[in-house]
């Protein structure tokens, strides 16, 4: 167990948490040949990571924990333009189901269990591998139930709520307490940071974008039941 290298390990769970996306983005509807160009993006952005962490410039390795912090905000804030501004990936993300959403963050269930791994071996500051591996479980098993829910009907918004709300949680304060309380231990160019600048990204704009039809679902729910109201009348 410990000759398993941690950048290895990472390497496959982002590889892995790619074809996911793509599948769980395409299920319901296929999306044709753009698959092969977001899948093509995002391994050459795993490549040029992955090349950067290796050898260790991707980062100055003094950089506080401040400015690292601000590199992932900068980093979620360019990953949302490309998902936003992009016409074809945008229209792609919009038209996403609820139970869609929700199914995409089930892959974190892995990671989870990755990070407990690592805490175990050591690779982890124990009690934050602990924690960060129990929370992505966590975030992946709500994901699911909700998806379910909202799929069969069964309290689907509850749960996709609170699904949306711990994952978000989940993602910010493993951000924060990396960036500002671990990383001189662990430094800018950990194994970790194949999940956080790649999927974690992802999974947070997949969780805005969740909450934004939530919203809209309910700002709309009783307009229409006013009018079926109004017309049975």
């Amino acid at each position: 167990m410990s000759n398993i290298s941690p950048a290895g390990t990472m390497i496959g769970l982002d590889v892995l948490m790619i074809i996911y996306t793509l599948w769980a983005i395409s299920v319901l509807r296929p999306i044709g040949k753009i698959a092969i160009g977001i899948g093509a993006a995002m391994l050459m952005w795993l490549a040029v990571l992955h090349l950067g962490l290796s050898s260790q410039s991707l980062f100055p390795k003094d950089i506080s924990g401040v400015a690292f912090l601000a590199v992932i905000f900068a980093g979620v804030g360019l990953v949302g333009a490309v998902l936003l501004f992009i016409p074809s990936i945008r229209k792609i993300l919009l038209s996403l189901e609820q139970r869609q959403l929700l199914l995409l963050q089930g892959i974190r269930v892995f990671f989870g269990a990755t990070f407990l791994m690592q805490a175990s071996l050591g690779v982890l500051p124990q009690s934050f591998g602990i924690i960060d591996g129990y929370t992505h479980i966590g975030a992946g098993f709500f994901g699911l139930i909700a998806a379910f829910s909202v799929a069969v009907g069964v309290n689907g918004n509850r749960r996709a709520w609170f699904a949306n709300i711990f994952g978000l949680a989940d993602i910010l304060i493993v951000a924060s307490s990396l960036a500002l309380v671990l990383l001189p231990q662990i430094g800018p160019h950990h194994s970790m940071m194949y999940a956080v600048f790649l999927p974690a990204p992802l999974w947070l704009w997949f969780h805005l974008i969740s909450i934004w039809k939530l919203v809209r679902d309910d700002n709309h729910a009783p307009k229409t039941v006013h009018k079926q109201l109004a017309t049975t009348t």
